[in-house]
């Protein structure tokens, strides 16, 4: 996952960023299985001015099942295309018993 850095509020060009979380159950859902699982979401908020630049989900892994078909495929492909890390220095050990 790409991690996205602010250096500055694109409104009134305070450094002073802090991290906002919603509480009270105020997650993003889902819309299978009836809602059930969700994720907190996070802000990036400007101490100065109280802008929110930016939002996202905690747990981005609980909307996995929620995309189209054809995004599906397009995830498998791109799985298929990244390369493989070669295994090494693993030591096997077997044990009879």
């Amino acid at each position: 996952m790409k991690k996205i850095v602010f250096e500055e509020c694109p409104y009134c060009n305070s450094k002073v960023l802090v991290y906002g979380y919603q509480h009270d159950n105020a997650n993003a859902f889902s819309d299978i299985r009836g809602g059930v699982f969700g994720s907190p979401v996070q802000h990036i908020i400007c101490r100065e001015c109280g802008s929110i630049i930016y939002s996202s989900v905690v747990r981005p892994e609980v909307f996995k099942e929620c995309v189209t078909d054809e995004a599906k495929e397009l995830l498998e492909s791109l799985e298929k295309e990244k390369p493989v890390k070669k295994k090494e220095g693993i030591l096997e050990i077997i044990v009879d018993d």
